[in-house]
């Protein structure tokens, strides 16, 4: 696990080129399976929104958010609804989506998946995608919210970001309170299981323990691309 006391990165790249080879457009799988669903833009009344109280972080350091302000985005409700040109912001530290509605700040209730761009510390655009309803892993329920690095039919590559107030220690000789952010890694096989990936620091062991059906063909790419896989900033 990656502990740090800092603002969460708006990106994660961790493995992203090695799954990437491994996927195939998410085309691919929607043309793939028997069932095909009619795409349906459904209105910002139709989002299942409640009520939500922060709790208070009054003289606590750190960013409780992903993104610090709301970004227009999509919300897919399931059943091939959509809903367009949604005010977002991820809230990190309570693990909830939240939106603008009426003009009342409130938390979704549920949700397939939610999207937005935001502009990377470099100025680049980026799309972030968060997903919920994986599997049960770590204390993280059904319900537990995603971010989507790399999404195909036959993997998905998910970074679960949670925050804590800890007291961190400074140069002198007291200590303050801080948001502690902790990042984890994990695959999820579409119609099977969720893994962890045990180790940034052992990159391609752990993916291949995390995903052995893929084991041969994870070594044919990272010595093909020449990607050692200890590190985000390898991959990146």
């Amino acid at each position: 696990m990656v502990k740090s006391s800092f603002r969460v990165p708006l990106a994660g790249n961790f493995i992203i080129a090695i799954l990437f080879s491994l996927s195939l457009p998410a085309i691919a799988f929607a043309q793939a399976t028997d069932t095909v669903l009619t795409i349906t833009e459904a209105s910002i009344n139709d989002l299942p929104a409640k009520p939500f109280r922060m709790p208070s972080l009054q003289d606590v350091g750190g960013n409780p958010f992903f993104n610090s302000e709301y970004r227009q985005g999509s919300v897919e409700l399931g059943q091939g609804r959509i809903v367009n040109n949604v005010p977002l912001k991820f809230n990190t530290f309570n693990n909830a989506m939240m939106v603008i509605k009426d003009g009342k700040e409130l938390k979704l209730e549920f949700f397939e998946l939610a999207s937005f761009d935001e502009n990377d510390y470099d100025g680049q655009k980026k799309h972030y995608v968060f997903k919920a309803g994986y599997p049960e892993i770590d204390g993280h329920n059904e319900n537990a919210i995603y971010q989507v690095l790399s999404m195909g039919p036959r993997v998905h590559l998910l970074k679960f970001i949670s925050q804590k107030v800890e007291d961190v220690p400074t140069l002198g000789d007291y200590s303050r309170r801080e948001i502690v952010t902790t990042e984890q890694f994990y695959v999820y096989v579409p119609g099977g299981e969720i893994k962890k990936i045990k180790s940034l620091k052992s990159g391609k062991q752990s993916l291949q323990e995390a995903l052995p059906a893929l084991s041969a063909k994870i070594d044919e790419i990272s010595v093909q691309k020449k990607l050692k896989l200890r590190s985000e900033s390898d991959i990146s």
